[in-house]
């Protein structure tokens, strides 16, 4: 577990500990960035390096905050024996994805679309005609979760859209709310689908305006 050995260098021997009680010593890499070499430490956190007192040492991974570990700048020593923490990373940025707002025209199209999907395998049943299927279709448990499956997911899209409204209702500064509190007003208007769609965009303007004021009392 050692780099290559110099006449003229340095001696460092230590142990790695994790803070938040981890013993994932093999997942951990110490690099040499001069000789470009690596090695990982024992099995018990345990490692010996050998260099330059110029080299500079990287513990590396993944999850962990990197550790760089260099002694160039003393002159009084050349053997050490110390001990190593990696600190967890607590959090990690994903990726952000920005995209344009939607116009009006385009979140009517949204709200047209609006609706759950027929799941049923025999859509054209008539009840009349085959009762059997009909009631099969209604207490069959696969059948009833692919209609609950379509039930949220059109939850989903309804949410989805009301969001982009509120938007753009915000942008335009006919209300003032913050976009954390979305969900919330939107659970307190109730709109549903049928409501949604039956209704003129002007009268949802202003329908929403007026929720606005009694969600703020």
């Amino acid at each position: 577990y050692a780099f290559a050995q110099t006449t003229e260098g340095l001696k460092v021997h230590g142990r790695i500990i994790f803070e938040d009680g981890s013993a994932g010593y093999s997942l951990v890499k110490i690099y040499n960035q001069r000789a470009g070499t690596n090695i990982s430490p024992a099995s018990n956190g345990f490692f010996d390096l050998h260099g330059y007192k110029t080299d500079t040492f990287l513990f590396i991974c993944k999850n962990y905050s990197p550790v760089e570990l260099c002694y160039k700048d003393s002159v009084t020593k050349w053997s050490y024996d110390i001990t190593v923490y990696m600190r967890h990373i607590e959090v990690e940025m994903n990726m952000l994805v920005i995209t344009p707002d939607k116009t009006y025209d385009e979140i009517q199209n949204e709200i047209d679309s609006l609706g759950v999907k027929n799941t049923d395998t025999y859509k054209n049943v008539n009840a009349y005609q085959s009762p059997i299927t009909a009631l099969w279709e209604m207490y069959s448990k696969t059948e009833r979760q692919k209609r609950e499956i379509a039930i949220l997911m059109n939850d989903d899209q309804r949410r989805a859209t009301l969001k982009e409204l509120l938007k753009l209702c915000v942008k335009t500064n006919l209300i003032d709310l913050s976009f954390y509190d979305f969900d919330a007003f939107i659970d307190f208007c109730g709109y549903t689908d049928e409501y949604l769609q039956q209704t003129s965009f002007y009268d949802l303007l202003s329908s929403i305006k007026q929720h606005y004021r009694y969600f703020r009392r």
